[in-house]
């Protein structure tokens, strides 16, 4: 059987990853898009091979609660070992993101290698933090069931692990001690260059924005943000230049890409959390193998075909609306989505005093397209369509409304979601909520 690893580094542009990874091997996709701005959505392409949308994973229902299987559900159901790393909290906190996978760490757990650790992960999620929590872990350290030296020395380094490892380097750890076979099939999100920006020491100091600061107009340091940016991507790809090497000991073929870009003061916006501009959705995405050639295409793709790409190269079936990328693709016309700010937002807007005009405007759904040769056409803001390479374009309203009645965007009729302080926590942290 073939290994696969998939790799999401999260939130890192094209254009930084060009200028950045150029030391990656493999197939390189210079028009690869995402099916969406933030992590939730385009996971969700990238888990089902299916819009959003079209499985009911929407920013007011962030849970991966559909009928449709998922890629790791499908895989182990053909025999392969399914391992997630994930440091993503998006990921983490909401259910049926584990579906299918026989191990799916989270954040704390990403260098345990060893289960008589004490699971570090489950503790802090089921604890406040405080001095609680402390003699929460030290009771637990002590339980007969697990190695008590051991969980000790684990969970200091937990605490003494560097706000710039966004999981990049724990993981790199972990994959070093695992003991791979020959039918494994690895997920793995890392979050170096997710805000806030905590570049490695010597550079620049962390840095954190979000939406509701471009929109009331507060963001007085754009180099300063851009900097930190540039300084978490520089060290990713050191850091990841050692992981994927390792990858390659084990795995047939390990899938690079982003799940989404970020806007660095373009459009007046900054983060992620608002908007389809082509900053955000424009993705990198590259293959490699050690029987793999280096090699350019420009065909327009996004993530559902990385999706049935997957299935091709495992002999798995799959039902997926992507295609095959393992030869060159027939050109069609690639949709990609929001479905607003999520309610998260509202708070974050009320506190930088953005009117709710505003906040309203952005709680309408958007969409755009990529034509079959290639030109990228979308919604500026919502209701304002525009084409940034009008080629074969005659009528990009009309076409703009009839690939919308495909997504059926919607509205869950409630946007409240009720989450624990330990989520709101995060959220926050991340700059969503």
């Amino acid at each position: 059987m073939t290994n696969i690893a998939v790799v999401v580094l999260d939130t890192v542009r094209t254009d930084f990853f060009e200028e950045f990874f150029d030391w990656l091997s493999g197939i390189r996709f210079t028009n690869a898009y995402s099916t969406s701005h933030w992590t939730v959505p385009a996971h969700a392409s990238l888990f089902t091979g299916q819009y959003a949308s079209t499985i009911g994973v929407v920013g007011q229902s962030p849970t991966l609660n559909c009928d449709t299987d998922t890629i790791a559900e499908s895989m182990r159901r053909e025999g392969y070992r399914t391992t997630a790393l994930s440091a993503n909290a998006q990921l983490n906190q909401y259910d049926g993101w584990d579906r299918g996978f026989d191990i799916f760490e989270r954040s704390a757990n990403l260098g345990r290698n060893d289960n008589s650790i004490l699971d570090w992960d489950a503790l802090i999620s089921e604890t406040q933090p405080g001095l609680k929590r402390y003699l929460h872990a030290v009771a637990r350290c002590l339980h007969p069931s697990v190695n008590t030296i051991n969980s000790f020395r684990y969970g200091y380094d937990i605490l003494q692990r560097p706000r710039y490892d966004g999981g990049v380097k724990a993981i790199r750890n972990r994959v070093t001690t695992m003991d791979f076979e020959s039918d494994e099939f690895l997920f793995i999100n890392v979050m170096e260059a997710h805000t806030p920006y905590h570049p490695p020491p010597g550079s620049d100091e962390p840095q954190t924005v979000v939406v509701a600061e471009a929109l009331a107009e507060t963001v007085d340091n754009p180099e300063t943000l851009r900097s930190a940016y540039r300084e978490s991507i520089r060290y990713l790809s050191a850091e990841y230049k050692e992981l994927h090497e390792s990858l390659l000991e084990s795995f047939d073929y390990v899938i690079t890409l982003s799940d989404h870009g970020e806007l660095l003061g373009e459009h007046g916006l900054w983060n992620h959390s608002i908007g389809l501009h082509p900053e955000l959705i424009h993705v990198p995405v590259v293959i490699s193998g050690q029987t793999l050639r280096d090699e350019h295409r420009d065909e327009p793709i996004n993530l559902l075909d990385i999706h049935r790409t997957i299935g091709e190269l495992a002999g798995v079936s799959l039902q997926s609306a992507g295609r095959s990328l393992l030869t060159t693709v027939s050109p069609q016309e690639l949709l990609f989505e929001s479905h607003g700010v999520l309610p998260f937002h509202r708070g974050q807007f009320e506190r930088y005093d953005v009117p709710q005009s505003e906040y309203d405007k952005w709680t309408i759904p958007m969409h755009g397209f990529v034509t079959s040769d290639g030109a990228y056409c979308y919604e500026q803001e919502p209701g304002e369509v525009v084409c940034l390479d009008d080629t074969n374009v005659t009528d990009p309203v009309s076409r703009h409304r009839e690939l919308g009645e495909r997504l059926e965007l919607t509205r869950a009729d409630d946007p409240e979601i009720e989450v624990s302080p330990e989520v709101k926590a995060r959220l926050e942290e991340l700059g969503y909520a």
